[in-house]
């Protein structure tokens, strides 16, 4: 067997958890964390106080993501707000050549005065005349203008009490045999619910780029039928081959017993084993089925389907037929014997 490795960051997709429309796709990331952790509670008695149960509960789900690239989605996540775009007040910095009168002419039109910042320290607020500005006692000086401006930009507001955002997550990441090249599977997890945990730290270096952390919880899911529980995620190894490779194969029902005389059908279903942790998998549709032993009754079975049948008239005799069950891939065969008296 093959030793497999998961390697490198995983990507990320983030989409609406209703709609499942696209939010964002990173690929960039630096780390991705995968975090599934529970409590328990110890339940000791008896002599030297042995531990005779633990009670385990508070699953909980974490995921990190930490991106190099810079968006405005990490911080409108973690705000629970949305990027709005439009016309808004900014502010704006020129550097700004005076004349030997002191005057001078700013890049865009300021929304009120304007305050210069001059090269002793000083600062000096100056009432502009559309974006012409004189500045007192600053005669052929390089100062900076600092005022405010309407421009066209994208803006996210942070509420004090809006939560944060509830996306869909799916992180894909790859696992790869030893020879460090070849793609054996593709791993990807699914979180129908991520709560995003609103923590949001933009740290500014001058040595570096600024990195932005996606961090948060799994909510529960509820499940789509009665015979599987709520779940946080599902986790899923998607093989670059598409065929599964089984130890065994088991055809069920194995006996069948149907009286003389009567109009009887029944379906085989065929399940590819693999052992250990690995569920059973029904691989009914990758079968072939046939018939063999006696030739004498009416009995038919589907050669693909496996769906045995006969009439009233066809099982007139005792007899005992075998239908052979052969899957393809590996060569795995089983059978399923029918009994008529």
């Amino acid at each position: 067997m093959t030793n497999e490795f998961l390697v490198s960051v995983a990507d990320v997709i983030l989409r609406d958890p209703q709609t499942k429309a696209g939010i964002a796709y990173g690929k960039a990331n630096i780390s991705s964390a995968f975090n599934l952790s529970m409590s328990s509670a110890d339940v000791r008695a008896g002599i030297n106080n042995p531990l005779i149960y633990s009670y385990y509960h508070t699953r909980e789900l974490g995921i990190t993501v930490n991106q190099a690239i810079f968006t405005e989605t990490i911080l409108a996540l973690n705000a629970g707000a949305t990027v709005s775009t439009g016309a808004v007040n900014v502010l704006q910095t020129d550097c700004v050549s005076l004349s030997s009168s002191g005057s001078g002419v700013i890049t865009l039109t300021p929304v009120g005065n304007v305050e210069v910042f001059l090269a002793d320290g000083s600062i000096q607020t100056v009432t502009p005349t559309v974006k012409n500005i004189t500045v007192s006692g600053a005669n052929s000086q390089i100062v900076t203008a600092v005022y405010v401006t309407s421009k066209s930009a994208d803006q996210i507001t942070i509420e004090s009490v809006k939560p944060p955002s509830i996306v869909d997550l799916t992180l894909i990441a790859e696992i790869r045999a030893s020879d460090q090249t070849t793609v054996k599977k593709y791993l990807q997890i699914n979180v129908p619910r991520f709560q995003v945990a609103g923590n949001y730290t933009l740290d500014f270096a001058a040595d570096g780029v600024s990195n932005e952390t996606l961090e948060g919880k799994a909510l529960v899911s509820t499940a789509n039928d009665c015979t599987s529980g709520d779940y946080y995620a599902k986790v899923t190894y998607i093989p670059v081959s598409s065929t599964t490779t089984y130890s065994s194969i088991a055809a069920v029902p194995s006996t069948i017993s149907w009286a003389k005389g009567t109009a009887e059908s029944t379906q085989i279903s065929v399940l590819g084993i693999r052992g250990g942790v690995y569920a059973n998998t029904n691989i009914t549709s990758d079968c072939t089925f046939t018939r063999s032993g006696s030739s004498g009754s009416g009995i038919t079975v589907g050669a693909t389907t496996g769906l045995i049948s006969t009439s009233a008239s066809s099982t007139t005799i005792d007899e005992t037929i075998r239908i052979d069950v052969n899957y393809p891939s590996g060569s795995l065969v089983d059978y399923v014997m029918i009994n008529v008296a």
